[in-house]
């Protein structure tokens, strides 16, 4: 919305699927939204997500550099890795990069002695409610949503071998929905933050980095539905200490990670009774040991690396659970015809991220490997081909990928769930596995005025578990087109973003029937229907006053230019006798931004 947001950028690439509005989730190659890591400078975030997925978690002045990869094995998980460095240069005197719009102002102030230290401050406040409120509705559905963040990040140069660094992240969101055809009403507010301490110690034969961090989530829900009240509160928390030494082409690494989570619960009321369910809070604990090892150019332009990562994981009724797993990978470099790399791998996951929806939502929640489920594994598989053209002026990549996945899990409840006065989560967790699959292909120019890419991508993503059978994921899209391109003219500079997808699968029913003013839904194939295909183009243009040691300017955005109707759920409506299921879309169809900017 005007502003650079690395959230959706990586959105934009083919190895990651769109998602609608609602879907705050990132699925990294077909992987459930739980499957991949988000960090910051390698200290692990949990549940940093907001709603409507228009907004990033992240405020991007305060970050100079992205690492995005489709395979996380080495810090255990299944899926990929998003990791968001902050600024840590030291450019003497004071900085700031302000932004204003009708739907936030955000900042970052940079304050350097030029020697031995800096500090970075960044904050974010939305205006959603006060100015938005009555237009923020799914199908005439009123909600109210905002949401605040705020960063801090300390540099100290100890010595010129040793630097110090600091970190400090926190979020917090609130929502409420009040549904206007039945007596439902939902309170969401949930936060996540992040504290972290690196020393990092260089010299020209080594390097040495150390990290000790604390990292947090909590959600809590109220719903209240005709007499009915229930409280649902859920945390993740992990602290944790890593070390990893580099010299040459040789890295090695160690870890331990301390888990205290609480699955999500219900205490509920109805009239004069209530009701606290048993729930049980689960901790846990790994020690991690990693290594790898990438050779220089072996023979006749071979190139190989490997990895290796061993933990021993114990769970919350302190059982043990040994894990190896091993990486390998090979290019071949063709000189002037590009090169070609196979990689292929096995990884494994300790936590488990389920719930009502896989969208990111704060009805999702985390769990431990132990007695609900093993922990997670995965087998995977690519093989993929690049190329740079016209002295580097463009760049072509194509990569076909597979992913094998055991032990999954399934949340079978409903919302429903939150004000019973019963919920087991043995009964509504559901084990089975599944299985990735797909190409992507990115077409990139990366110089001159215009830049930009053209990717596309096909895939599928499919879970099989007793009970439901086999079907395709929440947020599968079979096909995938993406076209980004930024025209630079100097004193002006346009973008433009193009989306088109196929929709994401939904359950339809078969027959509805209508007894005794009861409506009875038999519904067919889990997930065997899918939403209309979803088209988006975004539009956005800066005009700078003044652009050289002093920026500003004004920004105008067009979100969905084309004012398209893109479906993103159905429901079920029932009401005076009469009942139609029909698709729902976003509140706004077509959304216009305008903000000023300024740097110094």
């Amino acid at each position: 919305m005007g502003t650079a947001d690395p959230i959706r950028f990586v959105k934009l690439l083919p190895s990651v699927q769109t998602s609608s509005e609602i879907d705050a989730g990132i699925h990294i190659q077909g992987c459930d939204h739980g499957h991949n890591i988000t960090s910051i400078d390698n200290a692990p975030l949990h549940g940093v997500n907001h709603l409507l997925g228009l907004f990033s978690v992240f405020n991007p002045s305060h970050y100079n550099e992205m690492n995005y990869g489709t395979m996380a094995p080495m810090q255990g998980y299944l899926g990929g890795y998003l990791d968001l460095v902050p600024a840590r240069n030291m450019t003497a005197g004071t900085h700031a990069n302000l932004s204003l719009s009708p739907m936030a102002f955000q900042g970052t102030l940079r304050f350097c002695d030029g020697r031995k230290s800096a500090l970075a401050i960044s904050g974010r406040k939305t205006f959603l409610n006060e100015i938005y409120k009555p237009y923020m509705k799914i199908e005439r559905i009123p909600f109210e949503y905002g949401f605040q963040d705020f960063n801090i990040s300390w540099i100290m140069e100890a010595t010129p071998q040793d630097k110090i660094y600091a970190d400090i992240f926190h979020t917090s969101d609130a929502a409420n929905v009040e549904l206007n055809d039945n007596p439902m009403k939902m309170d969401f507010d949930w936060w996540s933050g992040l504290a972290a301490l690196h020393w990092d110690h260089s010299t020209e034969l080594y390097q040495i980095k150390q990290i000790i961090y604390a990292s947090a989530t909590e959600m809590n829900l109220d719903v209240t539905y005709n007499d009915n009240t229930g409280n649902s509160p859920a945390f993740t928390r992990d602290y944790g200490y890593r070390l990893s030494f580099l010299c040459g082409g040789v890295e090695a690494g160690a870890g331990i990670s301390i888990y205290d989570v609480l699955p999500q619960y219900s205490k509920s009321s109805s009239g004069y009774m209530q009701f606290t369910q048993d729930h049980e809070r689960q901790n846990a604990s790994e020690v991690a040991l990693n290594t790898s090892w990438t050779s220089k150019q072996l023979i006749y332009r071979w190139t190989l690396h490997a990895g290796l990562r061993g933990s021993w994981y114990l769970s919350p009724e302190k059982d043990s659970y040994w894990n190896l797993t091993p990486t390998l990978s090979v290019k071949y470099d063709m000189l002037s015809a590009g090169h070609i790399e196979l990689e292929a791998g096995t990884a494994s996951q300790n936590i488990f991220h389920t719930g009502i929806t896989n969208l990111g939502f704060p009805v999702e929640f985390d769990i431990l490997a132990g007695k609900y489920s093993a922990p997670q594994r995965s087998i995977f598989g690519s093989l993929s081909y690049s190329n740079n053209f016209q002295q580097g002026q463009y760049t072509f990549d194509v990569s076909l990928y597979f992913r094998k996945l055991q032990n999954q899990m399934e949340y079978s409840g409903n919302m429903l769930d939150f004000i019973r006065d019963r919920q087991d989560l043995n009964e509504m967790l559901l084990k089975g596995d599944g299985w990735n699959y797909g190409i992507n292909l990115i077409l990139q120019k990366q110089s001159g005025r215009l830049t930009g890419w053209l990717s596309g991508s096909v895939g599928r993503s499919i879970r099989r578990v007793p009970g439901k059978g086999t079907y395709t994921s929440d947020f599968e899209r079979i096909f995938e087109i993406d076209a980004t391109a930024t025209y630079n003219a100097g004193k002006w500079d346009i973008g433009s973003n193009f989306i088109a997808a196929s929709g994401t699968p939904f359950t339809a029913p078969e027959n509805i029937y209508l007894i005794a003013s009861q409506v009875i839904c038999e519904y067919g194939r889990y997930n065997g229907s899918r939403l209309a295909p979803y088209i988006r183009l975004d539009l956005n243009f800066n005009w700078y006053f003044r652009k050289d040691s002093v920026t500003h300017g004004i920004n105008i955005s067009l979100y969905n230019a084309l004012a398209r109707n893109n479906e993103v759920c159905y429901k079920f409506k029932y009401k005076d006798g009469r009942f139609a299921y029909r698709p729902y879309s976003f509140a706004f169809k077509l959304l216009p931004g305008i903000g000023w900017f300024y740097k110094f």
